[in-house]
């Protein structure tokens, strides 16, 4: 086993050590999933929530964030953390409808870039030349002017379909169903996502053999292997804002030629990489964050030399379980996290200590044990990371010959995130539809055959060093961006009611933050509040919802809250023990609520009945 450096795989290891041989947990591994890290808007009056009462935030984004109630009624479910060329934040209408008739016409968009965030607008004006389509057809439901939804691109309706199954938004009224995309794959195909499951497909290239189009489907075709009956399409509305006057991006996303850049195929601390270069590893470059983050910064794609072939995602006979739930996270719910960008390598670490060594070779072993260029760090992408990779380099396909950028085969490619212990995502690499496959499958038994592996690593620049304050890593003390003082530094990605918080902090006490007695709450009846790290942010939205707390106007971010019993006991050590009683956020039983009583040296946990007037203090997560 080779040893790596990464920190998120040096703390997925920490976590998995202290779980039994046979059965593994992930429950605080690494993540990042569509929902970005909160910003500031000090403008916000009251919380945003994920109840339906909250204030609306407005057209230009004051006081947006990822749950909150969009200017157009629905819910925010995208921040991409700063201002784009489309816009910033995504809404969502909280309501599925009905296709009621076909997709439409060719409408000649068949290209990379028409998947992509911020692709909807300019797909959907498109559709509006066919007045049968879809989105000509149901323009009531999508609306007009200020209040103008459209038919979401491919990738757009994927960060919704994560922001549903993750957060359990329960304003989001979605059938599961098939729902199109306005992204065309060809001039007679078009994406399509089932809300069964998240699979994203086109039909095309011989998935439905003989199938010449898809846009005047009806109902979804049902699938081989799937347990999932054809039913009728449906739409949901979505929309970016602020509003642009833009409809397409100016970025080119595809690398139609590897570049050569020593500032970035020599690495070391002066790294400086753009998409398409040749990496540190030989491979080539297809993915800037633009910034270090946990993970690192760039990705790289290993060179077609270091591919692995007729490899199955795990050896015939291994019945191991690689995902059980654990605490407030099921087995589903870790599997959907592990799609995302940056979970590659945590999913490679998991799969090959659940699986082990053994003695035949499986893909996430292969990758691991990669040393490609050089480097020993290599992985199996997630499902996310390997669809960019597919995105930008995988193009410019002449027939069914190998890609000329990256030399990938038209077949089928692992990728580290298990679907349901039996099978696990693969990408089909002539069009870029991923399915789920059986994990022991190491090829098809008609073309396209063999399956394959092409690892890719993560990397960063070493000469990053900001502060907290400007947006770097943090530790115990420092002053967060937003003014407060760290107190808790997680060893990876806390992850609480669908979101990723890495640091906790507090106000220093100041008297409109430190709120002096105040009883916990005036309903008697059990709240299923939670005790661990990260589960504030979500008891204080059930207590906001249920009941009159006195400090509503206290709390103006999603990100502020009031500590549960575990974040209270950090807060409060932190800040030496004040003196006084101290609610948590962590109810117990119908009448009573958990808090902590300090006297200058040290505070102890005990249970109160909820009519005691206690003080409350507000702590904010961030990442």
């Amino acid at each position: 086993m080779k040893l790596h450096s990464n920190r998120a795989v040096t703390v997925a290891l920490s976590r998995i050590v202290r779980l039994t041989a046979k059965v593994l947990s992930v429950s605080a591994l690494a993540l990042v999933v569509p929902v970005v890290a909160p910003s500031v808007n000090w403008s916000s009056a009251a919380q945003q929530t994920a109840n339906a009462s909250v204030a609306q935030c407005s057209s230009d984004g004051t006081g947006c964030s990822v749950g909150s109630v969009g200017p157009g009624g629905g819910v925010i479910f995208y921040d991409a953390g700063s201002t784009q060329w489309w816009g910033r934040f995504l809404e969502a209408k909280t309501n599925s409808l009905s296709a009621a008739g076909v997709w439409g016409s060719a409408i000649f968009n068949p290209r990379v870039a028409n998947k992509e965030i911020g692709m909807g607008k300019a797909n959907s004006k498109l559709m509006l030349q066919d007045s049968s389509s879809v989105y000509s057809r149901l323009l009531p439901y999508f609306g007009a002017g200020v209040n103008e939804f459209y038919l979401p691109s491919k990738d757009e309706l994927d960060a919704l379909y994560n922001y549903w199954k993750i957060s359990g938004d329960q304003r989001l009224k979605y059938s599961a169903a098939p729902t199109w995309t306005s992204s065309e794959a060809s001039a007679t195909f078009v994406w399509y996502q089932l809300f069964q499951d998240g699979t994203q497909f086109t039909d095309a290239n011989g998935i439905i053999r003989g199938l010449k189009g898809n846009k005047d489907y009806l109902k979804s075709p049902v699938h081989a292997g799937s347990d999932f009956k054809a039913t009728d399409f449906q739409v949901i509305g979505v929309r970016a804002l602020p509003v642009t006057t833009k409809l397409q991006s100016d970025v080119n996303l595809a690398v139609n030629s590897p570049t050569n850049n020593p500032q970035c195929s020599n690495g070391g601390a002066n790294t400086v990489c753009k998409v398409g270069d040749i990496g540190p590893g030989g491979g080539i470059v297809f993915y800037d964050a633009g910034k270090d983050e946990y993970w690192g910064r760039y990705l790289e794609m290993a060179p077609k030399s270091c591919e692995g072939e007729r490899l199955p995602w795990r050896p015939a006979g291994n019945a191991k379980t690689v995902y059980t739930g654990s605490g407030s996270q099921s087995a589903a719910e870790l599997r959907l996290l592990a799609k995302g960008l940056g979970m590659g390598k945590v999913n490679t670490r998991v799969i090959t200590l659940a699986l082990g060594a053994g003695t035949k070779l499986y893909a996430a072993k292969f990758a691991e044990d990669s040393t490609c260029g050089g480097k020993d760090d290599w992985f199996l992408p997630s499902k996310d990371e390997l669809d960019i990779a597919f995105n930008r380099l995988a193009q410019n396909r002449v027939a069914g010959n190998d890609t000329p950028v990256g030399g990938f085969n038209k077949g089928y490619y692992w990728t580290s995130t298990d679907y349901n212990n039996s099978t696990a995502w693969t990408q089909y690499f002539m069009d870029g539809q991923q399915f789920d496959r059986v994990q022991t499958l190491d090829g098809n038994k008609n073309p396209p055959n063999p399956f394959r592996v092409r690892p890719i690593r993560a990397f960063g620049t070493n000469n990053v060093v900001l502060a907290c304050k400007d947006g770097g890593p943090c530790k115990v003390g420092d002053t967060s961006p937003f003014g407060l003082t760290v107190f808790y530094v997680a060893p990876d990605l806390l992850i609480a009611n669908g979101k990723e918080w890495r640091y906790l902090s507090v106000f220093k006490f100041a008297s409109e933050w430190k709120i002096s007695f105040e009883p916990f709450c005036d309903v008697r009846k059990t709240i299923p509040t939670r005790r661990g790290l990260g589960e504030g942010i979500r008891n204080t939205q059930l207590l906001l919802s249920l009941c009159e707390l006195g400090y509503e106007n206290n709390i103006r971010k999603d990100s502020f809250h009031t500590p549960s019993i575990d974040e209270l006991r950090l807060a409060l050590a932190f800040l030496g023990s004040p003196i006084g009683s101290y609610w948590s956020s962590t109810s117990n039983g119908a009448t009573k609520a958990v808090a902590m009583v300090c006297d200058g040296k040290t505070c102890n946990e005990v249970v109160k009945s909820r009519d005691e007037e206690l003080n409350w203090i507000i702590i904010q997560a961030f990442k």
